[in-house]
């Protein structure tokens, strides 16, 4: 294939941690992208995730040397995991005889703004990609990542690879973006929680919009929005991949729908009041970290991302309950209920709230699983010794 700029948009491919589990992850992926490229006759930009467990064992020893480090030195240590993704993949295409150019987030055009360990994502240049697709037809770039004003990387904060492939799928123009993850799809509820949970084929933009805002891990919010506004419709499919070209979620034109969130790796904070609860909520936003505000019988609640770096000066005034989880109930009209439940009932009760949605499941369901945790590649440590000691504290000697 010509090397030139090309007359079709490119395909845009975003690969998760999880198809990175192993290192054999990049070598399948490598020959996924040349079998595409070979069928699509047109450039590929493939956007990668760190390997599973690298950003969370990163973040474990940052915290054991700094509590609070400064933003710039954090986003330098967090975003390596992608780093290492983007050497290693591009190695991987090499080796299978395709040639791809390995690019930093410089080289993705994204421009962002705020705390350099969560910009927000204010920008796409398409002539940068552009002119790197001049020269070679193949861009393996990191996920979640772009650039300041000074030209420093940033991060968009965790999770965010999803944003980076829609971000630059709407500014080159591409038609459609492809999501792979380590689930069928968009689904009514986590499918590794409740068994009966659907893969739904279609979804709108707002529908898997408000999924996210309540805290469902389908699609980053900010994803949906910027592929919205560039008409690119975000193609969510399951890794490995399967040889069904329909399968996944499309989400774009499709109807509403109702799903289940259990918020299992968050945090329940209880306050006195609900204006404490309101200000602590706008602080955290101003910061680009969003919680889950709700009321209920017993008090006051927010509801946090657990392990969230910068939350915690804005708890102070609350209360966590490490015994209580929240479900939430997302109806396909927008309506959101919530119930808190003991952790331990927490998993029951998803699947309770879930029969209520969908009463017309099979007789005989599948037998239920444990919560499967989220896999970690062996690998995932290359970067890092096992967890290092706290530093003891200087005695003055």
């Amino acid at each position: 294939m010509s090397a030139g700029r090309p007359d079709r948009p490119p395909l845009v491919l975003k690969f998760g941690g999880s198809a990175f589990a192993d290192l054999a992850g990049y070598t399948r992926v490598a020959r996924y992208t040349a079998r595409r490229v070979a069928e699509e006759e047109r450039p590929v930009v493939v956007v990668v995730s760190a390997m599973s467990g690298t950003t969370g064992r990163l973040q474990q020893t940052l915290d054991v040397v700094a509590a609070d480090p400064p933003p710039p030195a954090a986003a330098m240590l967090l975003t390596s995991g992608e780093t290492v993704s983007v050497a290693l993949l591009a190695a991987a295409l090499d080796a299978g005889g395709v040639r791809a150019l390995a690019l930093s987030a410089a080289g993705t055009g994204l421009l962002g703004e705020g705390p350099a360990d969560r910009a927000r994502l204010v920008r796409a240049d398409p002539e940068v990609p552009r002119s790197a697709l001049d020269d070679c037809p193949v861009l393996v770039v990191p996920g979640g990542q772009a650039v300041d004003a000074a030209g420093g990387t940033v991060m968009l904060g965790r999770n965010s690879s999803d944003l980076s492939a829609a971000a630059m799928a709407a500014a080159l123009g591409a038609d459609a973006c492809v999501l792979f993850s380590d689930v069928p799809g968009v689904c009514t509820a986590d499918p590794h929680l409740v068994p009966t949970a659907r893969t739904l084929p279609r979804i709108s933009y707002e529908g898997v919009r408000r999924m996210s805002r309540h805290g469902a891990k389908v699609v980053h919010e900010s994803a949906v929005d910027w592929a919205e506004r560039g008409d690119v419709r975000l193609h969510c499919r399951p890794f490995p991949w399967t040889a069904a070209a329909g399968d996944g979620t499309v989400v774009g034109e499709g109807p509403e729908a109702a799903a289940v969130v259990a918020h299992k790796n968050s945090d329940v904070w209880r306050f006195r009041s609900a204006r404490e609860r309101r200000a602590a909520a706008r602080a955290l936003a101003a910061e680009g970290l969003r919680g889950t505000e709700f009321d209920s019988a017993s008090g006051t609640y927010l509801v946090v991302p657990a392990g969230v770096r910068g939350a915690a000066h804005h708890l102070a005034a609350a209360r966590r309950h490490d015994d209580l989880c929240l479900i939430t109930t997302v109806r396909a009209d927008g309506r959101a209920e919530h119930v808190l439940v003991s952790r331990t009932d927490a998993d029951a009760e998803a699947r309770r709230c879930h029969d209520r949605l969908y009463p017309d499941q099979p007789s005989t369901p599948a037998p239920a699983a444990p919560a499967r945790p989220k896999p970690r590649s062996p690998h995932s440590d290359v970067l890092l010794v096992p967890p290092p000691a706290p530093v003891p504290a200087d005695d003055g000697r």
